[in-house]
């Protein structure tokens, strides 16, 4: 065989493996921030249940404020009708 052959044999196989070598690089990256952003995800999952948790029982507060509020109302008004007030 002739030297320009044995050469692009050559050349063609360290080409060959440099490319494997930079597809495998790559995966690797690709897989750790992968990895990464699944970990940011979970602990913003994690948030999102502790507020759903806080939101209920302001929901739950703001209810009975609620009730609360139209208690007095009716009670004022019926304090009015007794008095004779006017509104």
């Amino acid at each position: 065989m002739s030297n320009e052959l044995w050469i692009a044999v050559i050349g063609g196989i360290c080409s060959l493996f440099g490319s494997v070598i930079g597809v495998v690089g790559s995966a690797k990256v690709l897989t750790y921030r992968v990895a990464q952003i699944e970990e940011k995800l979970k602990k913003q999952c994690e948030n999102c249940f502790v507020m759903d948790g806080r939101v209920d029982k302001l929901e739950s507060r703001a209810d009975v404020m609620e009730e609360r509020i139209r208690t007095a109302n009716h009670r004022i008004d019926n304090l009015e009708k007794k008095e004779g007030i006017k509104p």
